[in-house]
């Protein structure tokens, strides 16, 4: 049977038929009710809206970023294939283990893998540096992704020899070329050779296993490429992750079997390319998605509080009902759907709510994977129904249940009432307390985080990247022209002290060697220290301390006696503390302007270390080689200024072009900004968790206000007796706070009890302080306690004001 025959058939059953008309009979009357007692309406679709739209905004970020499919072709099908080598960085694989997993393997379609490749764009406009996907030629067919215009690699153009070919995205090609049809087959200049255009990429390309919206793609010869590759592939139609990884792991099993000192670290598994984006992100989300939930809770206790009063108004209509034989299932279905339609009405308010809270909450989402897709879209407007629905059950069931009790009077217990106002008051203190609590532990651990000592000084530190161009790319020009920026930009105003490194602490030049210091060989798979080759001032500009020993001076130059600085945390491991005149092996260095080699150098000095991937973890190795004796064609200029940095970035740029005019610049960014991502996770939660608690603290305000209003109010009569046999104002006052302070009080006790259990969901964020912090306790528990007396305030002073005769007079 057809779905409109069942429908049709349901309609016309008689008992179908007699609840489709009593619903709707309903439906109209609920309406008319509600647009009459227009305050109590608006008052509660817009608690409900609030608490609802915080829940529907929440859900529209972990939608975008966590549920929906990355766009493309079956994406869901794509995993990263990453290793565990501690050798290679970022579960990169090498190309011998890449070619490997292409000839050996059953469970992919097809396998391709990406590295990222510096360029410098010239002859076109302003110089500019770019950073893009080198890939092996069928990345693109791996995401059965086709060019705008063109054509994207064809097979062979990732091997040796072959043409130089560059596919252009969207957005580069609108930028540069002005969306010219015809540059296809045109040249363009990267790092001073000419490369052929052959493809533009559509608007709506996301390249996956890249951030952001890389300008160019060019092939990757991947012999050539010792760093290793990210590393992606399609599943076959029938296999399943678990499968693939089982023979992932095999493949890698036996090449360490078969070659253990080739291959020994070697360790293969697989992640979703969804997972792999954003898998650090899901516990932050999911314990935020809790906290917003506990605002619609409070939320749905305040409505319930409005209802339960309001049931006291209309037990005369009620009463008619139930003489006249309404069932109380009928009087349940009734109340119900004017609590549905409330809800229905806060739904969709709480959608443009979530439209707002999206753009207004922007800025803190930013740092998220996907955060350009954050929208709102069907599936997030069926998810705010649907928490409406859930909020018309959880706020109207007990007051529906209640005022269909028939008892002899027919109407519902005012001491009954009392007791579930009392309650749900608690219930809301308690969940507003937990939010505090937590808000306050990320508030102190951020504190924390801007007062922890990093090894380095990042304040007013300006930092930018520059590439020499081809015709510089040798040691002399390059020693020449590093010394000539770095004495330019000295001498302006306000500039303390320059430096140039290859990376800093917050990025730069990848380059690592496995430390073996003189009489140890060096142990094979072990954490690998970090190689930046530095300028005599890098220690002063970036504020790191000399322990022991010197730094680097201008006699440290190439052809002179090899020597070295080393971080404490080498110092301490290998040396014992004792390493100053001791030799470190230092193997041939990546992207030298020399003809590198392997040399034995002596350690002249001892330095702090410094924090890489998380504030207070200062273990991180990093072996310090002079500029002038392994110069590299990469740098970074470092600039410590008297004051904002952020202000010297136009005076750099023009320093660096009137030196060198073809050298382009990557973005200049302070170094407070480049280290933001040590912060940037619990700086997002105290943001988002204190604005909840904002939320729940005013709607939790709201509902001390309307219990005590309405308790004040039902002892009206009482009230008026007692001043007029001469009760004073602290007495008066008393018996309007007592019960709904008690209501608070109870709530702060349950309230601590329950943070001491959630707030361990919490310690993964926490820096320098407990869960379990009684300071913050306190604190939450004082801000509570007050915003609570506040919202009496009202009740007593109109208790203690009101007209004694007139409330005499009234029945």
């Amino acid at each position: 049977m057809r779905s409109r025959d069942k429908l049709l058939a349901v309609v016309n059953h008689p008992i179908g038929s007699i609840w489709l008309q009593n619903a709707l009979r309903d439906f109209r009357y609920g309406l008319r009710v509600l647009w009459k007692d227009r305050l109590f309406t608006t008052t509660a679709v817009l608690t409900l809206a609030l608490g609802i739209g915080a829940n529907t905004t929440m859900f529209s970020v972990i939608n975008s970023v966590l549920l929906r499919p990355l766009p493309g072709y079956r994406t869901d099908r794509l995993v990263r294939i990453n290793n565990r080598d501690p050798r290679y960085a970022a579960g990169f694989i090498p190309p011998s283990l890449y070619l490997e997993l292409r000839a050996h393997n059953a469970s992919f379609e097809s396998i391709a893998g990406l590295q990222f490749c510096p360029f410098n764009l010239t002859g076109i406009g302003e110089p500019e540096q770019m950073t893009g996907p080198c890939t092996t030629a069928n990345w693109f067919a791996l995401q059965h992704a086709r060019a705008f215009l063109g054509r994207t690699f064809a097979p062979d153009e990732d091997q040796p020899g072959n043409a130089r070919v560059v596919v252009l995205s969207y957005a580069f090609w609108r930028r540069k070329f002005n969306g010219n049809p015809n540059v296809i087959g045109r040249p363009i200049p990267l790092n001073g050779v000419p490369w052929t255009i052959i493809g533009v990429m559509p608007a709506s390309f996301k390249p996956l296993g890249v951030s952001g919206d890389p300008p160019i793609f060019t092939p990757d010869v991947i012999t050539e490429n010792p760093a290793g590759l990210i590393v992606m592939a399609r599943l076959k139609p029938s296999v399943s992750i678990a499968v693939a990884q089982a023979e992932v792991k095999g493949i890698g099993d036996r090449l360490v079997h078969a070659k253990p000192g080739m291959w020994k670290g070697t360790y293969l598994s697989l992640t979703s390319v969804l997972e792999e984006l954003t898998g650090a992100q899901r516990p932050l989300l999911l314990l935020l998605m809790g906290a917003v939930s506990f605002v619609l809770l409070i939320a749905c206790a305040n409505v319930a509080n409005l209802l339960l009063a309001r049931s006291k108004a209309r037990q005369h209509e009620l009463n008619i009902r139930i003489a006249l034989g309404a069932s109380r299932s009928r009087i349940v279905q009734f109340l119900l759907t004017e609590v549905l339609l409330l809800c229905s009405a806060a739904s969709l308010l709480a959608v443009g709510i979530a439209y707002l809270g999206i753009l207004v909450l922007r800025p803190l989402l930013a740092y998220l994977p996907r955060a350009d897709e954050i929208t709102v879209d069907g599936r997030v407007f069926a998810w705010a129904l649907a928490m409406g629905w859930l909020a018309a059950l959880l706020a109207g069931a007990v007051p529906a249940l209640r005022s269909a009790e028939t008892r002899a009077t027919a109407g519902m217990s005012s001491r009954a009432t009392l007791r579930w106002q009392t309650s749900l008051l608690t219930t809301e203190v308690a969940l507003a307390l937990v939010l505090l609590v937590g808000a306050g532990l990320l508030i102190r651990t951020f504190v924390n985080l801007r007062r922890a000592r990093l090894g380095y000084a990042p304040r007013n530190v300006l930092t930018c990247f520059l590439a020499l161009p081809a015709e510089r790319s040798d040691r002399g020009s390059a020693e020449l022209l590093y010394d000539r920026i770095r004495e330019r930009l000295a001498s302006l105003p306000g500039v303390q002290s320059v430096a140039t490194a290859t990376s800093t602490p917050a990025g730069g030049v990848d380059m690592s060697v496995e430390v073996e210091p003189e009489g140890h060989a060096a142990r094979k798979g072990a954490v690998t220290a970090t190689v930046d080759m530095i300028s005599p001032r890098y220690f002063r500009t970036m504020g790191i301390a000399l322990k022991a020993g010197r730094s680097f001076t201008p006699a440290d130059r190439y052809g002179g006696p090899p020597v070295v600085i080393i971080s404490d945390s080498i110092a301490r491991k290998y040396f014992g503390g004792q390493a100053l005149g001791r030799r470190l092996h230092i193997p041939a260095v990546n992207f030298a302007l020399t003809d590198a080699k392997e040399v034995w150098a002596e350690v002249v000095g001892v330095v702090e270390s410094v924090a890489v991937t998380s504030v207070g973890e200062t273990t991180a190795e990093h072996i310090y080689l002079p500029e002038a004796q392994s110069p590299v064609r990469f740098t970074m200029i470092l600039l410590r200024t008297g004051r904002d940095a952020v202000s010297f970035g136009p005076a750099l740029r023009r320093a660096v072009y009137a030196e060198s005019p073809l050298t382009p610049l990557d973005e200049v960014k302070s170094m407070e900004e480049r280290t933001a991502y040590l912060t940037a996770a619990p700086r997002r939660a105290m943001w988002l968790l204190g604005l909840f608690a904002g939320i729940a603290g005013i709607l939790s305000a709201i509902g001390i206000y309307a219990v005590s209003a309405y308790l004040s109010a039902q002892r009206a009569r009482e009230f008026a007796i007692r001043m007029a046999l001469g009760a004073g104002v602290p007495s008066l006052a008393g018996a309007v706070c007592r019960k709904p302070l008690g209501s608070i009080l109870a709530g702060i006790a349950l309230g601590t009890l329950s943070a001491f259990a959630l707030t361990r969901l919490l310690k993964s964020l926490l820096f320098g302080v407990g869960n379990v912090d009684f300071s913050t306790y306190a604190c939450a528990a004082i801000v509570l306690l007050a915003c609570g007396l506040i919202a009496l305030l009202r009740p007593a002073l109109r208790t203690i004001t009101m007209d004694v005769a007139k409330a005499l007079r009234q029945e």
